[in-house]
């Protein structure tokens, strides 16, 4: 029986493909494969961002910590250190201009990022729970907006998918006895690569031809075990949600394209922060919520300049 729901959702997504299965097929084959690879410019971009680290198990787990004096530890205890986070990305990107004014942003990439509770020094770290995380993955970033022939701004929504591994943490616990200095659950994450999904949410601003200005706002779940069925059936969910989400912002694009491009990016990423505020705490919703775990999840805000040759 727990297959069911996901065997509807593979027939209800089949539907909404098999409404316009020609037209959609070809605009895609046009649009977004071919098209893309052959006009489309090599891109380079770096960032810097910062952020935390979070899950609620171990928080809730450690809650009582912060109930215990330490000097210089502000009750702290048990909580995540903030983190910076070094990334660079290599892909191709396109910018379409519709009826003089709108900018179509159509990006795909391969990243790299290193993020550490060394690597910033906006906060104290005293006796909060270091980390040190290695990741990578690839994935695309869409977005429309207005610009001309020298200047463009750009609202955008960039998916990913994402391998992350934790190479150390310390929970710096100055506690005798016991075994805080470990973590159950980040001993499971610690040693190995993690499959999980990131999305961000941001604004590109092209100044000159080759150099943008990026700024974003990043979500990412990490899930201890990749239950593939469950995960597929969540993911899946999520995509037929999108989509639909989009042929009505697109429409809304086209009837009035200055308002429509806010609405555009206002409401598909609140749609993307809100399926990742469900899976925070519970990580493959709405399928096998009993058996869930809250994933290891990342927030950061991000800032970068993309070069495009």
């Amino acid at each position: 029986m727990k297959r069911v729901p996901f065997i509807l959702l593979i027939l209800i997504s089949g539907l909404i493909v098999a409404q316009d299965s020609t037209n959609t097929y070809d605009d895609y084959l046009d649009d977004n494969v071919f098209d893309f690879f052959y006009k489309s410019q090599p891109m380079f971009e770096i960032n810097y961002g910062y952020g935390i680290p979070t899950n609620k198990t171990l928080e809730n787990k450690w809650a009582w910590l912060g109930q215990i004096e330490v000097p210089g530890g502000n009750n702290v205890m048990g909580q995540f250190a903030n983190i910076g986070n070094l990334d660079i990305k290599f892909g191709r990107s396109e910018q379409k201009n519709y009826a003089g004014k709108l900018v179509d942003l159509n990006e795909r990439f391969i990243f790299a990022s290193y993020l550490s509770s060394s690597i910033q020094s906006f906060t104290s770290t005293n006796h909060k729970i270091l980390t040190d995380v290695y990741r990578f993955g690839f994935g695309s970033r869409d977005g429309i907006g207005f610009g001309g022939s020298t200047i463009s701004v750009v609202p955008y929504i960039s998916r990913d998918f994402v391998w992350t591994y934790l190479n150390d943490y310390d929970t710096q616990i100055p506690l005798e006895g016991g075994d805080l200095d470990k973590s159950d659950i980040l001993d499971n994450y610690l040693g190995s690569f993690r499959f999980g999904d990131k999305s961000s949410y941001g604004i590109k601003v092209e100044l000159a031809s080759m150099i943008q200005l990026n700024a974003n706002y990043e979500t990412s779940v990490v899930y201890r075990r990749h239950l593939f069925w469950y995960w597929s059936g969540s993911m899946i969910l999520s995509q037929v949600g999108y989509n639909l989400l989009s042929r009505f912002t697109d429409d809304i694009v086209d009837r009035s394209p200055v308002i429509g491009t806010i609405f555009n990016f206002a409401l598909k990423a609140g749609y993307q922060y809100g399926y990742y505020l469900l899976r925070k705490e519970d990580m493959n919703w709405p399928f096998n919520t009993s058996g869930n775990e809250a994933p290891l999840t990342f927030e950061t805000f991000n800032f970068g300049v993309s070069f495009i040759f």
